[in-house]
């Protein structure tokens, strides 16, 4: 389920596009939503949204929903899998999830994965996705659900860019004091310190943009 453009080619579409990538049989399979490891990466809307759903801060989701790993010197957090079952922590037993209404931005995607090209967003569908069959077509946008689609997919693609760009600043620093420092900066910043709290995604991308800029200025 990652969102990383591998150069391969493949057919690439737009948000009001028809794809045949909705499956009548799903009925909480959840295939999909195992075996994930630390695959399943949030960005700050994603956690903003959770925390709209249950209710906690980012501390408080962290061993409850969410843990941390490193990729490519960046701390970065995941979703966390249960141990017994390899599922999902927001899996619940009847198969469906339990934040749906508010599930990240990768998992709305499936079986869908998502590409950046000279400031456009542009849709593929994952090779082998979902293992269910009877698919039929539905319109990108209306399948990933956003408010705002347009502004979801400019706060991507720019979070994209911004963490490209961290990984090579922390690539190229030689002191781990202050990898280390600059990893804690950022998770403060961008997860840790609360978005306002009014379900209002226009505030929020105000918001992180200016903790983008405050970043920039600060670090990169």
């Amino acid at each position: 389920m990652s969102e990383r453009a591998e150069g391969t080619r493949r057919r690439l579409y737009g948000a009001q596009d028809m794809v045949r990538i909705s499956s009548s049989s799903c009925a909480g399979c959840g295939a999909c939503c195992r075996g994930m490891s630390d695959t399943i990466v949030p960005d700050p809307y994603d956690v903003w949204q959770m925390g709209l759903i249950t209710g906690k801060t980012f501390e408080e989701l962290m061993g409850a929903g969410i843990d941390l790993h490193v990729e490519e010197g960046v701390i970065l957090p995941h979703l966390m899998m249960k141990k017994d079952t390899e599922g999902c922590y927001f899996l619940g037993e009847d198969g469906r999830c339990t934040i749906h209404a508010y599930r990240p931005g990768i998992c709305r995607l499936f079986p869908l994965g998502r590409q950046y090209d000279e400031e456009k967003t542009s849709y593929f569908i994952v090779p082998e996705g979902c293992v269910k069959g009877g698919l039929s077509k539905v319109r990108i946008d209306k399948w990933l659900g956003i408010p705002d689609l347009p502004a979801y997919e400019d706060f991507k693609s720019r979070w994209h860019s911004f963490i490209r760009t961290l990984t090579a600043r922390i690539a190229a620093e030689q002191s781990d004091e202050i990898r280390r420092n600059i990893n804690l900066y950022f998770l403060r910043l961008f997860f840790v310190q609360p978005y306002n709290q009014n379900p209002s995604a226009s505030t929020f991308y105000e918001d992180v943009s200016d903790r983008m800029k405050r970043f920039a200025d600060a670090v990169l």
